[in-house]
């Protein structure tokens, strides 16, 4: 089963602003992970999330390593 966490955790997991959020989720760039919507609510998978959070992470040790 799915663990749903809402887009505002995401957003301050992610610590970035309103407007950087939506247009990271709007055109899902680096692959992030496609919303969920319930009614008018916008949730994600929180495997999803660390999944996405982990790739990040490591592509930045990469960076910094080159």
């Amino acid at each position: 089963m799915k663990q749903l966490i809402k887009s505002e955790t995401v957003r301050g997991k992610l610590d970035m602003p309103q407007s950087t959020f939506e247009r990271l989720v709007k055109q899902r760039t680096n692959n992030f992970p496609t919303p969920i919507y319930i009614g008018r609510s916008r949730f994600f998978d929180a495997a999803e999330i660390e999944a996405w959070l982990a790739t990040r992470s490591s592509a930045n040790s990469n960076e910094r390593a080159a």
